[in-house]
């Protein structure tokens, strides 16, 4: 009997200890708190002027559109070009569909306002280790370790691509996450843009409510656990 007495406390002090973990997660979650291993995988720079933007592919979701995280890796990249920081962009990316990541890429940020001129595809990539490499295979453009590079991707994804573009030998690269042009490209920028419709006014609706931040929160914390096993698999590889 006192054998199975300690077992039921021994159940109830982990059951306890498990409620109090979730509730603690939640209120990090649901009050944006910060998450301390985000730093770990986060390296961002200001954008300085550079021989080409580049911008790695994160997929495809349905219909072979840009998976979410992509979208804003795409309008940072148009949104530098525009101001002027670098006279093209090479749109990084293989994939696994039919069409690949650079293609799909290189039409939305046509749709942005990016100028077909201004566009090179790099179709080959399939990993983030790979990008590095295959840049300086590209035809007609002399890319070197050591030419003047911003390379675009999403937040919690700048720690790898840092660490894979330093591994393979570049020496003046700068990660960018997000940008929006201020200057000669001000028109491409989107959250300047207002209706043309005479009749419309913005009716104020949120959507930050608990379950979309929980959403978003728990979101952002699996992608953070991600990326530093992705890290530490790299590392183990030589490969960042």
């Amino acid at each position: 009997m006192r054998f199975m007495s300690g077992l039921g406390r021994l159940a109830r002090t982990l059951l306890l200890v498990f409620a109090v973990g979730v509730l603690l997660l939640a209120t990090i979650l649901l009050t944006d708190l910060p998450i301390v291993l985000d730093r770990f995988v986060i390296e961002v720079d200001e954008p300085v002027p550079a021989r080409a933007i580049v911008c790695l592919g994160g997929g495809l979701a349905r219909h072979n559109l840009p998976v979410q995280d992509a979208w804003g890796r795409i309008y940072t990249a148009v949104q530098l070009q525009a101001d002027g920081f670098a006279p093209i962009i090479i749109f990084s990316g293989g994939g696994t569909e039919q069409i690949t990541e650079a293609e799909v890429y290189a039409e939305t940020a046509q749709w942005l306002g990016c100028p077909s001129a201004a566009i090179v595809l790099d179709p080959r990539p399939g990993n983030t280790a790979e990008h590095p490499y295959s840049l300086l295979e590209l035809p007609g453009l002399d890319i070197r370790r050591d030419t003047p590079l911003l390379v675009v991707t999403s937040l919690l994804h700048s720690k790898r691509a840092a660490l894979t573009f330093r591994k393979a030998g570049y020496t003046d690269v700068h990660v960018v996450v997000d940008y929006e042009a201020g200057g000669a490209g001000v028109s491409r920028a989107r959250s300047r843009r207002r209706s043309s419709v005479d009749s419309f006014e913005p009716n104020g609706r949120r959507y930050d409510d608990p379950f979309n931040r929980l959403k978003w929160g728990l979101d952002r914390l699996l992608t953070t656990l991600r990326e530093l096993a992705a890290i530490a698999v790299y590392k183990y590889r030589g490969q960042a």
